[in-house]
């Protein structure tokens, strides 16, 4: 984004700097599980981003913005495989953001800390 400062001033401003929360790079396989007719559905995919509050992933199947999912990924360091609610925030092609939902503040925390160790987004 552009914004002008004032008459010879012009300021950039990366949508990034209003997050509430910092994302960060990770390469992580994900399971998206979302009900479907039959049953839940295990759909592969690959975490490629992630945050306090969500995370980015390419996923093999499209789901609408404002569908409600599971997660599952492992994170390095934690014992227990992760399962999160999530809802879709947005959806270009495969490419996917997740919003966290109902995160247990323990989850948050090994996140965080986990988080803490990757090259920023």
């Amino acid at each position: 984004m552009l914004y002008q400062a004032g008459k010879n001033c012009k300021i950039h401003v990366h949508k990034s700097s209003t997050r509430r929360y910092a994302r960060y790079r990770t390469e992580l396989p994900l399971i998206v599980k979302v009900l479907g007719q039959d049953g839940y559905l295990r759909i592969h995919g690959r975490c490629f981003e992630i945050a306090e509050n969500g995370l980015g992933a390419v996923v093999t199947s499209e789901f609408r913005p404002g569908e409600m999912v599971s997660l599952e990924l492992a994170i390095p360091k934690v014992a227990e495989l992760q399962t999160l609610r999530a809802v879709v925030r947005h959806r270009m092609g495969f490419l996917h953001g997740f919003e966290f939902v109902g995160i247990l503040p323990e989850q948050r925390a090994q996140i965080r800390a986990w988080c803490r160790t990757l090259p920023p987004g």
